[in-house]
């Protein structure tokens, strides 16, 4: 366990390191808000689905397809329980802060956070297998998440769902995988050093934003903790209890890579829904820097125990 829980702590350092270059950036007035969220768009827009069709540029394998039917039940496992963990614990008497608490606790940054880490333990399987849960959690989150943020559905958001990079890197990659199609070398190594850009681009937006956030509004509220405590361990540890003692025939690789981005911090997209649903995003803002910061510690926790249990690394 010491040995995985030194490598995942390595691997989080690095990223962290990463992060520091956009602490810099925005400190030394190098980005600001306006190109960062151009940087966001092309990382979201771009980047994510050249990941994602890189990493299934492989020989079609039934096995690797049972372990994306794995892949796809941890996803939809997860993000079930920690809708029902946050809605049956989660109380505020802030119905906006209440609403921002629980989809917080269902949301992680698990393209941001997830992949960067996904590819440094697990290399191209890790991705290959993250992505569905990267498609899991667009589907949720442009669906549920908009009705848990905003009270209702909004116009068109089962149209949203089906529109957006993670799916689309999949409706690509997905058909490659399935009839062994290799692209020529002449457009699959760009896609590769477009998709290698995905860890340094998303640290660097990551610390940027860390740089200016503001933590004591997150700090001063009591649900605050509560949301932290499901996210990093509650909702991670039950997706490992279930995959060690209920489903011992899942692929290491398969059950690591599901709970890599179950164990990831509060994702930023709170932040924009938040917003864009006429609320204030500074509590939402301060939630995620507080998360990320402390994930530093608890995702080597979490990640070299799931390591220990599953056999990974030995």
């Amino acid at each position: 366990m010491v040995e995985g829980l030194c490598i995942t702590a390595r691997q989080t350092l690095v990223l962290f390191l990463l992060m520091c270059f956009g602490i810099f950036s925005r400190k030394a007035r190098i980005l600001d808000e306006p190109s960062v969220k151009r940087l966001t768009e092309f990382v979201l827009v771009v980047v994510t689905p050249c990941l994602i069709v890189s990493s299934f540029q492989r020989p079609f394998d039934t096995a690797v397809l049972r372990g994306v039917a794995w892949s796809f039940a941890a996803a939809v496992f997860t993000h079930a329980f920690a809708i029902l963990a946050a809605r049956l614990t989660i109380r505020d008497r802030e119905t906006a802060r209440l609403r921002a608490l629980r989809f917080a606790t269902v949301f992680s940054n698990a393209g941001f956070m997830g992949f960067p880490l996904e590819y440094a333990i697990l290399g191209p399987d890790g991705v290959f297998y993250g992505s569905v849960y990267v498609v899991v959690f667009h589907l949720l989150c442009w669906t549920y998440g908009i009705w848990e943020i905003s009270g209702g559905f909004g116009a068109g958001g089962l149209a949203k769902a089906l529109v957006n990079p993670g799916l689309i890197g999949i409706a690509l990659g997905l058909p490659l995988f399935l009839f062994s199609v290799k692209l020529p070398s002449v457009v699959a190594e760009p896609v590769k050093t477009i998709g290698d850009l995905n860890t340094s681009l998303s640290m660097v937006v990551l610390g940027f934003h860390l740089a200016g956030a503001k933590f004591g509004a997150a700090l001063r509220c009591g649900g605050t903790y509560l949301a932290l405590a499901l996210r990093h361990f509650v909702v991670p540890l039950a997706l490992l209890a279930v995959l060690a003692l209920l489903f011992r025939g899942v692929d290491k690789t398969v059950a690591l890579a599901a709970v890599i981005p179950a164990a990831a911090p509060v994702g930023a997209s709170v932040t924009m829904f938040s917003v864009r649903h006429g609320g204030d995003g500074r509590f939402p803002s301060a939630l995620v820097a507080v998360s990320t910061l402390i994930s530093i510690l608890t995702m080597p926790v979490v990640i070299g125990f799931a390591r220990y249990l599953l056999g990974v690394g030995k």
